[in-house]
């Protein structure tokens, strides 16, 4: 299994609503950055990112075309 990164953001709250999503799926999530991107949110550079294993990736495809349809 391998984590694949499907959403960036600078901050942590504009990925926690797919994360929560994705969860009450059954899916398992994974905020890579998220603690370095609070200590260092005056640099652009650092993003967190929502990570899923690659075996969900179909699934969670499925999942954030059926929220982008919203």
């Amino acid at each position: 299994m391998s984590l694949i990164t499907i959403k960036e953001s600078h901050t942590v709250s504009d990925l926690l609503v797919l994360k929560s999503r994705l969860e009450s799926e059954g899916i398992q999530c994974y905020l890579k950055n998220e603690l370095t991107t609070q200590i260092m949110s005056h640099m652009p550079t650092f993003m967190v990112e929502l990570q899923v294993s690659d075996l969900d990736l179909e699934r969670v495809k499925e999942i954030m075309k059926t929220i982008e349809d919203n």
